[in-house]
C-alpha cells in the first residue's frame, strides 16, 4: 500500500484541522510555479539518500509538494521527516492525519570565535550589523549570551551561525525552542542500485550569508526561484504529475476506500456474530414485546454487516443479495457469517494489510481512511446494538419472571410443580413424584428396584425456594429439612434447583408426567 505525504515550505495553521484545507489551497495557488529553493534542496537530499527512488512523486510547485512512497516505507519516512525538519518544511501525513511541524531554533551569540581578538570581532560585527563598535564591544565582552535570532529552522540557524563565524569572527550556538520535539537522525539507509543516474546530494551545511541593512538581522540572501521552464530550473526535479499519475492516485484513493469498507465490514460482522449468538442464547427465555424488536434488530445488524463486507470484498450485487438471504436460514447463517469473516481477512492479507482477530489493525484502518485517530463506524454500531440488545433482554427476562411468578402462584404446593419428574440426582432408573398434598416419593422404575433407594417426605414452596422435609430413618418423628432455590422454565417442563449450602451445585428436574389432582384439574 502506498503512503502519501504532503510538504509545505511555509508556516501552516496552528490547528491540525485547518492544515488539510490550507494544503489544498496552497497547491491551487502554486499552479505552474517553479518549486521553491527549499523544496529543491529537499528533493536533492532525499534522492541522494535513496538512489533507487522508492516513491512516485506527484508534483512540486511553489511552496507545496507531494511525495507518494511505494516501497521501503519504514525506512524512507523517517528520513523524510528528518530532512524536512532540517529544512524547515512541514510534513502532512495523509494516512495517519498527523502534522509534523519543524522545530525552531534560536541563534545565541556566545562571544568572539577561538583565535579572534575581542576588538577585531567587535569591528567586524559592527561592519556587518552597521552598529557602533562600542555597542558591539559591550555585546561581546563579559561572557554574556545574546539571542540574535529566534524562530528559524535548523538549516537557516546554521547559516546564521556560519555567517557570524566567517564574516564577523564570532562564535554562535543553536538552541532548540520549546514546543516541537526534534526527530532523531535515522541511520543511513541501505543503498540500492539506482534506476537512473544518481543525483547530486544536498550539502545542508552550505551557507549563503549576505549583509542586511537592519541591525543584527543576519538573514541570508536566498536566490529567487527561477521561473517555470527557464534555463535555471533544476532538470533533475520531477515534473508535475501527468494525467496517468493523477489517474493512478485516483485509483489508489478508490482502492483505499474499498479496503476501508471491507476492513470495517469485517469488524462489524465479527461484532454481529457475537451479538447474534448472545441473543440466540437468551431468546427462548424471553417473553413479551421485547422479542420482536430484538429479532428484527439482530437480523438487520447481521444483514448490514454481511452486505458491507461483501461490498468491500468486491462481490457483485447478486452475491451480496444472496449472502443477505442466507442470513435468514437458521444454523446456515452462522456458517455464512464465519465464512464471510474468513473471506474478508484473506482479502485484507492479500492486499498487504496487517490483521488481527478483529480483521485489519486499527492503524491500518486509520491509514486507509486517510485521517487521524477516530471511532470506527463498526464500533459505534456495535456499542449501540449491544446496549439495545442488553436492554431488550433485560425487559424480556423481567416479563418472563413475572409470567413464571404467575405460574407458581402463592400456594405452598403450586400446580406448576405437582407431577412426575426425572431428576439428574436420582438418575434414569427412578422418578420423583410430587402430589398436591405436599407429599413427595422417590420411586424406582419397574425392574430397577435395587438401583434406586425409595424415599418419601414432605415438600412446599416458600419465596422461590423448595423446602424438603425427610424423616430420619432411626427417628421418623424427626424430619431433616433441606432448602433449595429454584428456577422454572417458561414451558414449565424444567426446574433447576440450586444447593444453598454448596455453592455451584444444582439438580435439574424434567417433567415426564402428571399426577391426579382435582385442585390442579389433572385427571
Amino acid at each position: 500500500m502506498t503512503y502519501q505525504l504532503q510538504l509545505a515550505a511555509v508556516a501552516t495553521p496552528e490547528s491540525d484541522l485547518e492544515v488539510f484545507p490550507f494544503m489544498n489551497k496552497l497547491r491551487q495557488e502554486a499552479g505552474e510555479q517553479a518549486p521553491s529553493v527549499v523544496l529543491k534542496r529537499f528533493h536533492d537530499a532525499l534522492a541522494a539518500l535513496f538512489p533507487d527512488t522508492p516513491w512516485s512523486e506527484g508534483h512540486y510547485a511553489g511552496n507545496a509538494g507531494r511525495l507518494t512512497v511505494e516501497r521501503r516505507r519504514k525506512v524512507v519516512v523517517p528520513h523524510v521527516l528528518y530532512l524536512a525538519q532540517e529544512l524547515g518544511l512541514t510534513v502532512v501525513d495523509n494516512q495517519s492525519g498527523e502534522v509534523h511541524r519543524p522545530p525552531t531554533y534560536q541563534v545565541v551569540l556566545e562571544g568572539p570565535a577561538e583565535g579572534v581578538g575581542l576588538g577585531d570581532a567587535a569591528n567586524r560585527l559592527a561592519a556587518l550589523t552597521r552598529k557602533p563598535v562600542t555597542e558591539m564591544l559591550a555585546l561581546l565582552s563579559g561572557g554574556r549570551r545574546t539571542v540574535v535570532k529566534k524562530g528559524v529552522p535548523r538549516f537557516q540557524a546554521r547559516q546564521y551561525a556560519a555567517a557570524l563565524r566567517e564574516r564577523a569572527g564570532c562564535h554562535a550556538t543553536l538552541a532548540l525552542e520549546p514546543g516541537v520535539a526534534a526527530h532523531p537522525e535515522p541511520p543511513p539507509p541501505k543503498k540500492l542500485p539506482p534506476p537512473a543516474a544518481p543525483q547530486a546530494p544536498l550539502d545542508l551545511d552550505r551557507a549563503k550569508p549576505a549583509a542586511r541593512s537592519s541591525a543584527l538581522a543576519l538573514d541570508p540572501v536566498v536566490a529567487p526561484a527561477p521561473a517555470a521552464g527557464s534555463a535555471g530550473a533544476n532538470p533533475a526535479l520531477p515534473p508535475r504529475a501527468s494525467r496517468e499519475q493523477e489517474k493512478a492516485a485516483a485509483e489508489e484513493l478508490v482502492r483505499n476506500r474499498r479496503l476501508y469498507v471491507l476492513a470495517d465490514g469485517v469488524r462489524l460482522t465479527i461484532y454481529a456474530t457475537v451479538l447474534y449468538l448472545i441473543t440466540g442464547y437468551f431468546y427462548l427465555s424471553l417473553v413479551g414485546w421485547p422479542k420482536i424488536p430484538l429479532a428484527f434488530g439482530i437480523m438487520a445488524l447481521t444483514m448490514t454487516a454481511v452486505y458491507r463486507l461483501a461490498k468491500g470484498a468486491g462481490s457483485n450485487i447478486v452475491m451480496r443479495i444472496l449472502a443477505v438471504i442466507l442470513v435468514f436460514i437458521p444454523l446456515a447463517n452462522i456458517l455464512v457469517l464465519l465464512l464471510m469473516i474468513r473471506r474478508g481477512k484473506v482479502v485484507l492479507r492479500e492486499e498487504g494489510i496487517a490483521t488481527n482477530w478483529l480483521g485489519a489493525e486499527y492503524h491500518e484502518l486509520c491509514a486507509m481512511r486517510g485521517g487521524g485517530n477516530f471511532i470506527l463506524p463498526s464500533t459505534i454500531v456495535c456499542w449501540v446494538a449491544a446496549v439495545s440488545i442488553g436492554v431488550l433482554i433485560a425487559l424480556g427476562r423481567l416479563a418472563a419472571d413475572k409470567e413464571i411468578d404467575v405460574m407458581i402462584g402463592k400456594h405452598p404446593q403450586p400446580c406448576a410443580i405437582v407431577g412426575i419428574w426425572k431428576s439428574s440426582k436420582i438418575g434414569p432408573d427412578g422418578a420423583l413424584l410430587m402430589d398436591e398434598d405436599g407429599n413427595y416419593y422417590v420411586m424406582p422404575e419397574t425392574g430397577n428396584e435395587g438401583k434406586v433407594k425409595k424415599e418419601q417426605g414432605r415438600w412446599k414452596v416458600v419465596n422461590h425456594t423448595i423446602w424438603w422435609e425427610t424423616p430420619l430413618p432411626d427417628k421418623p418423628w424427626i424430619s431433616a429439612t433441606q432448602v433449595q432455590t429454584f428456577k422454572m422454565s417458561l414451558d414449565g417442563r424444567t426446574i433447576t434447583m440450586f444447593e444453598m449450602e454448596k455453592g455451584g451445585l444444582f439438580t435439574e428436574l424434567h417433567r415426564v408426567g402428571g399426577m391426579k389432582s382435582p385442585r390442579c384439574a389433572i385427571k
